[in-house]
C-alpha cells in the first residue's frame, strides 16, 4: 500500500513513520488528551459534561473556573465529555459554561474546603435553548426505550472512562430494548477503544442497521474502517457522515489519515486542516500528516513546521523519537 504513495528520496521512511500507525481515537470513541488543568496547587475539581437528554456531546466544550480572589481557569473537555482542574487550592469557586450558542449558560458553586486530596465530580447536562421546542432531534433516538434500559445507557455515560464498566451497563442496557441504536453504538465505541475491532464492527453495524439515516453511528463506523485498514471503505463511510456532522474534528482527521495513506494529497490537506481549524491542539496528528504530505511536494520548510509543532504538542507520542530523528536527517542531510 505505501509503495504507490512513495515518490521521492527518503519519502518510504517518512510515510512509513507517519502513516500506518493509526490510533484509536475519535470523536465520541475516546481518547484526547488528559482534560487541561488549572495548575493551582491543591485539590481538584472534576466532572463530565452532556447533553441534558444523557447524550453525550461530540464536540469540545470550554468550562471556566471562577474565583473572585484568583480569577478564572480555562479548560476543554476531552472526546467523552470530562474536564478537570488540579491543584486547587480551598476557596469557593463557579464552574461556568456559558459560551455554547446552542446551550442555555451553565454555573454551580463548588468548595474546596480541605485542600489537597479533595476532589469535588460534577455531572453536568447542559440544557438546549428553547428545549421544549428544540430537544426532538435528540430525544427522538430515545422516545420508545424503556426507562430502565435509558438509566443503564446514563450510567454506561458515567462510567465511559471505563470501558468495561460501560460495556457491562450498555449489554444490560442492550438486554432491556434490543433495538436501542444508542446504545449499540456506544458499545462499539467501547470496544474499539479496547482494541477489539470484530466487536467494535458488529455493535457500529447493529447499530447503522437501526438507524440508517444517523451520522454518529456512521461516523463512529467510518473511524474503525480506518482503524481496521479499510480505507476506500472508510473514505465513503465518513464523507457521508461529514455531510451531516460537519464540526467532529475527529471525522475529518480521520478522513484526511485515510485519504493521504491512499495518495489523495491535496484532498487529505484539506480534511486534515479543517480538523486543525475545529480541534485545535487536540487535532495533533493532523500536524504530523500535513507534515508527510508536505515533504513529499518537496516542501521542506513547510513540512518541518508541522513535523515541530506535533512534537510541541504530543512530545511523549510514541512516534516522537522517530519524528525527532526524521527532523535532524532532514536539516542535515
Amino acid at each position: 500500500m505505501l509503495n504507490r504513495i512513495v515518490v521521492g528520496p527518503g519519502l518510504s521512511f517518512v510515510l512509513f513513520l507517519l502513516l500506518v500507525v493509526v490510533r484509536v481515537s475519535a470523536q465520541s470513541i475516546a481518547g484526547g488528551p488528559i482534560p487541561g488543568n488549572a495548575g493551582l496547587g491543591g485539590g481538584g475539581i472534576s466532572g463530565m459534561v452532556t447533553a441534558s437528554t444523557g447524550l453525550r456531546l461530540s464536540r469540545h466544550i470550554t468550562v471556566r473556573l471562577r474565583s473572585t480572589d484568583r480569577g478564572d481557569r480555562v479548560t476543554t473537555t476531552d472526546d467523552k465529555g470530562n474536564f478537570a482542574f488540579t491543584g486547587v487550592p480551598r476557596g469557593d469557586y463557579v464552574v461556568i459554561i456559558d459560551k455554547e450558542q446552542e446551550f442555555e449558560p451553565y454555573s454551580e458553586n463548588v468548595s474546596i474546603r480541605m485542600g489537597a486530596g479533595e476532589s469535588p465530580y460534577l455531572n453536568i447536562r447542559l440544557r438546549l435553548k428553547g428545549e421544549a421546542k428544540s430537544a426532538g432531534v435528540f430525544n427522538a433516538e430515545l422516545a420508545n426505550v424503556p426507562a430502565r434500559a435509558v438509566a443503564f445507557y446514563n450510567k454506561a455515560q458515567e462510567q465511559a472512562a471505563n470501558p468495561k464498566a460501560a460495556i457491562e451497563q450498555l449489554q444490560k442496557a442492550i438486554a432491556e430494548y434490543s433495538n436501542f441504536m444508542l446504545a449499540y453504538n456506544e458499545l462499539g465505541v467501547q470496544y474499539l477503544r479496547l482494541g477489539d475491532l470484530n466487536k467494535a464492527d458488529e455493535s457500529l453495524s447493529k447499530a447503522m442497521k437501526l438507524a440508517p439515516d444517523s451520522a454518529t453511528p456512521l461516523l463512529n463506523h467510518g473511524i474503525l474502517l480506518t482503524v481496521m485498514g479499510k480505507l476506500p471503505l472508510a473514505v465513503t463511510e465518513l464523507q457521508t457522515a461529514l455531510k451531516q456532522k460537519d464540526q467532529s474534528a475527529n471525522g475529518h482527521l480521520y478522513l484526511g489519515e485515510a485519504l493521504a495513506i491512499l495518495g489523495h494529497f491535496a484532498e487529505a490537506e484539506t480534511q486534515l486542516t479543517r480538523a486543525i481549524e475545529l480541534g485545535g491542539e487536540e487535532a495533533k496528528d493532523a500536524h504530523r500528516f500535513l507534515g508527510g504530505i508536505y515533504l513529499q511536494r518537496g516542501e521542506r520548510e513547510k513540512a518541518l513546521a508541522e513535523f515541530e509543532t506535533y512534537l510541541k504538542l504530543a512530545p511523549k507520542a510514541k512516534d516522537a523519537d522517530n519524528i525527532r530523528e526524521m527532523i535532524r536527517r532532514s536539516k542535515n542531510p
